[in-house]
């Protein structure tokens, strides 16, 4: 089927080929440019933007490149180029195809190009509208690497897969995670504007070099000789077609004219074009009607025709299958028609729910009639429910022919009979009333079955209504989830992404029914309606949808999209709530706790010796955690979330796990900290944050290169939801872990004595201090050879170490904390004392002349007495008073009452 909807391809490029002049280049600015003859390659080489279209074919490319070019205005064709095997070569700097023109709905064509081993763009950013054919190719690789849909967003994309001998067995390696594992090829990654992938840019670009942030690929404003601006300078205008500010004669060169301060090529609407002496300007025209020819819409480009149409001069045919973006499209481009000469047909376009995008239709004349009968048909539209607005149907005038509307199986004849009335021929019965025309998929009936919901608790609720008194009816109870605030319009059958639920009803004999809804969530809105089916007639009728809400109970806990340190002392933390509750979040409440390591723990292990090498290598991911919520929650900003927009370099987006589910372990909460500081040391930080509408906070006054734990709990106006936690460490701060050498001495014999104050800030804990020496013979090749050092623990504050014997030293401090591995002081220049040294020699020899003679006066006086008292005690040693708890060397108490005889009164036989 996508081989056959490209036939188109070949009888489209033939036209365009044939129509379009010489490529027109001026200043970097070229006009629609068609390469098929090697003289236009000139042109094309110094193309910085292609205001139109680029369309290259049937040439060899080969070792060809065009650098300069960065954006496409219009729609990109290539076809049947041989010799190239990536546009990465040839166009390696283009950044964006706007699609401001499309090639039957598609921007981007690479077509039958054989050699073709990779698409390769690898700095194409956006495509703004319009939707990308990549076919024919087939040596192609990474087609299906690349999120088409994240450049060229709400667009259908044609991609086919290559041959077998494309051996495209070539992984990409740019994540962990398989569904942003996107690249080019095996060397280039895909780049994204947008989401936790988004590049981070300064404010005046979109895309940007990851090496200079102020490099833009892309201007979120204006682009000036090069550079992204806020706005265009003075003497400037602004280029209507890709927001380049050129000058008047850049302007004139792309003969184009200025208006209200813009470079244009057509007048806007309510103006018209009007030339006076070669001057071009527009002019305003009340009420001025452009008229347009026959207008058959079936694709995007086409529907670009009626964008200022207002009188259509034939008839409006609207058949589009199915394209996503349609229905935007056609509300801008046909807002305008006012009137139809001949009819109105639309028909098979999967879409199209209403017909609001005709909001200024007043007139169908009926001069020529579709079939000879109809002036306005509508059929096979399969997702139909309404026709127009209320006003445009009240105001709306049919000079002649029928109305036909059939095959419609979601329009009910409600919806018909508001238009019958305006047609000057009623319709046959056979074109609008069979049941088996229109609305035989939906419930178009209306039944009064005074449906009550009585909410019981957050995951239960009973249904009342009133069944009539019918036979051969059976009854059942629908309901769908909806956001919430949001009044439901969708029935069932509808093509749509809600998934109802149904309730089979048995017993309908009681007078009132009550039927149970059990298993629903918590603080979430349904929309509920009562359905009968009569088997006779096979009539299938709907009450009016009732909604109601669930009881919101405890709140699920907000999820941490950043958790990111900005600074040394400060963490920014951004969160997102579950989709169910956040209407109901009154408040949050955020605790941070310092998670210190104590000294007695950091001091069992030998840093001096035991050294981790890996300790200080950086680690990204600890100064930031970016996660991606699931689908059940808010979405994250884009790349303009002002202070969160910048994430750490080198942290990883992490996809969402949910660890609870599997452990069962987090609705155990502990209370919460309180504020506590130790030291002017922040330990705990406790906040409610009483704003709910603001999902961001930063915390400041931290220390640095700290690990800090952050518990965050969304509130209702009862309960609190459990806490979302994360662990972060702030970022190193490079004045920090310098320690003061307070005292330094040194002596002859070549001990220092080194005394000093530790950092009065430390990026983490102290680990060690190293003293490092060098004497003076080594002063002077300080460069070439290594200090002395000696390595203390990191709570000291003092040490001797021995040295070289030398006259003068220099000497430092260093210290290894967490953060930094070695940060030294100043270098402190010590000379060796000799004062104290020669007056200590002074007194060791007094005291050896003094102690020996000391020594002998006391000997001779002890000689003397002993001579002249040779008195023995006599001692009882079973004295019974004696204390044996007292020390019997010195207790006075062994000792009994004494008399002394003198030797020298004994007399012996």
């Amino acid at each position: 089927m996508a081989k056959d909807a490209l036939i188109w391809f070949f009888i489209t490029i033939s036209m365009f080929c044939a129509s379009y002049p010489e490529p027109l280049e001026y200043n970097g600015l070229c006009m629609n440019m068609v390469i098929h003859r090697e003289e236009n390659l000139s042109k094309l080489e110094n193309c910085t933007v292609v205001i139109g279209n680029l369309e290259i074919e049937n040439h060899d490319f080969k070792n060809i490149s065009f650098p300069k070019l960065t954006e496409v205005t219009g729609f990109m064709v290539l076809y049947q180029v041989f010799g190239l095997e990536t546009l990465g070569n040839l166009f390696p700097n283009l950044a964006r195809i706007r699609g401001n023109s499309l090639l039957n709905n598609y921007a981007l064509i690479v077509y039958d190009v054989s050699d073709l081993r990779e698409v390769g763009l690898h700095n194409l950013l956006k495509i703004d509208r319009g939707g990308v054919i990549i076919w024919g190719n087939p040596l192609t690789c990474f087609v299906d690497t690349i999120d088409w849909d994240a450049i060229a967003p709400r667009s259908r994309h044609v991609l086919s897969i290559p041959d077998r001998q494309a051996l495209c067995n070539f992984p990409c390696t740019c994540s962990d995670v398989s569904a942003r594992n996107r690249c080019w090829n095996n060397r280039k990654c895909q780049r994204f504007l947008e989401g936790p992938e988004g590049e981070d840019c300064n404010s005046q670009c979109l895309g940007c070099r990851n090496t200079n942030h102020s490099s833009c690929s892309l201007c979120r404003n204006y682009s000036y000789r090069g550079e992204c601006v806020p706005r265009c300078p003075d003497d400037t205008f602004i280029l209507s077609a890709s927001n380049y500010c050129i000058t008047k004669a850049e302007c004139l060169q792309l003969s184009h004219w200025i208006f209200n301060e813009y470079c244009v090529s057509e007048c806007p609407e309510d103006y018209k074009e009007e030339t006076n002496n070669g001057t071009v300007s527009c002019v305003f025209c009340k009420d001025c009607h452009l008229i347009c020819n026959n207008l058959d819409i079936q694709s995007l480009s086409k529907i670009q025709d009626a964008e200022r149409c207002v009188y259509v001069h034939g008839y409006l045919k609207i058949h589009i299958w199915s394209e996503p973006q349609i229905v935007d499209e056609l509300n801008y481009y046909l807002k305008n028609i006012e009137e139809v000469s001949d009819y109105v047909l639309i028909y098979s376009s999967m879409q199209i729910t209403s017909l609001h995008f005709l909001s200024s239709l007043k007139r169908i004349k009926g001069e020529k009639l579709y079939n000879g009968s109809y002036s306005f048909v509508v059929h096979n539209m399969q997702n139909l429910q309404s026709l127009f607005l209320p006003n445009v149907t009240q105001n709306l005038k049919v000079d002649n022919g029928f109305l036909g509307i059939y095959q419609n199986r979601m329009l009910c004849m409600t919806e018909i009979e508001k238009l019958k009335s305006k047609f000057p021929i009623g319709p046959p019965e056979i074109d609008v009333y069979s049941d088996r025309l229109n609305g035989y998929g939906a419930g178009c009936g209306e039944i009064s079955a005074n449906l009550t919901i009585d909410v019981k608790n957050e995951t239960f609720a009973i249904a009342t209504f009133y069944p009539s008194k019918e036979s051969n009816v059976h009854y059942s109870l629908l309901y769908v989830k909806i956001s919430h605030g949001s009044h439901i319009s969708i029935v069932p059958e509808s093509c749509s992404d809600a998934e109802w639920s149904a309730v089979d009803i048995q017993n309908t004999n009681k007078k009132a029914v009550k039927i149970e809804l059990s298993a629903l969530k918590p603080a979430t809105t349904y929309a509920v309606c009562i359905e009968k089916y009569n088997t006779k007639s096979r009539h299938l009728a709907r009450s009016n949808i009732t909604n109601f809400t669930t009881a919101v109970g405890k709140p699920e806990l907000p999820f941490i999209l950043e958790l990111v340190a900005s600074s040394f002392n400060a963490i920014v933390i951004r969160w997102v709530n579950h989709l169910d509750y956040r209407p109901f979040i009154t408040k949050y409440e955020l605790d941070v706790i310092l998670v210190d390591i104590d000294d007695r723990d950091i001091n069992v292990r030998d840093h001096c010796v035991l050294m981790d090498d890996d300790l200080f290598e950086i680690d990204y991911s600890r100064h930031a955690k970016v996660m991606r919520p699931p689908n059940n929650y808010e979405k994250g900003c884009e790349s303009t979330c002002g202070i969160l927009s910048s994430v750490t370099k080198g942290s990883m987006v992490e996809e969402y796990f949910d660890v609870c589910s599997v452990i069962n372990g987090c609705d155990y909460e502990i209370d919460r900290p309180g504020n506590s500081s130790y030291r002017d040391i922040i330990q705990s930080l406790i906040l409610d944050l009483i704003d709910h509408k603001n999902n961001s906070y930063q915390v400041a006054d931290l220390l640095p290169y700290r690990d800090y734990r952050f518990h965050l709990r969304a509130c209702t106006a009862d309960h609190c939801s459990r806490s979302a936690r994360g662990v972060v460490r702030t970022l190193r701060l490079d004045s920090a872990d310098v320690a003061s050498i307070t005292v330094a001495k040194a002596n002859k014999s070549g001990y220092i004595d080194v005394k000093w104050d530790p950092p009065l800030q430390t990026n983490g804990p102290l680990l060690s201090n190293t003293i490092e020496v060098y004497s003076d013979a080594q002063i002077y090749d300080i460069k070439h050879l290594l200090p002395q050092t000696l390595c203390v623990p990191g709570n000291a504050t003092s040490s001797i170490m021995k040295s070289k014997v030398a006259e003068k030293y220099l000497i430092r401090i260093c210290t290894t904390t967490l953060g930094n591995t070695y940060i030294c002081s100043e270098w402190k220049k010590v000379l060796v004392s000799t004062e104290n040294e020669s007056s200590w020699w002074w007194y060791g020899m007094l005291l050896g002349i003094i102690l020996p003679m000391f020594s002998c006066i006391l000997g001779w006086h002890l000689t003397v007495r002993i001579k002249e008292t040779e008195n023995i005690p006599l001692v009882d040693a079973t004295f019974t008073m004696r204390q044996e708890s007292e020390a019997p060397a010195t207790m006075f108490t062994d000792f009994m009452p004494s008399n002394y005889i003198a030797l020298s009164n004994l007399h012996f036989k």
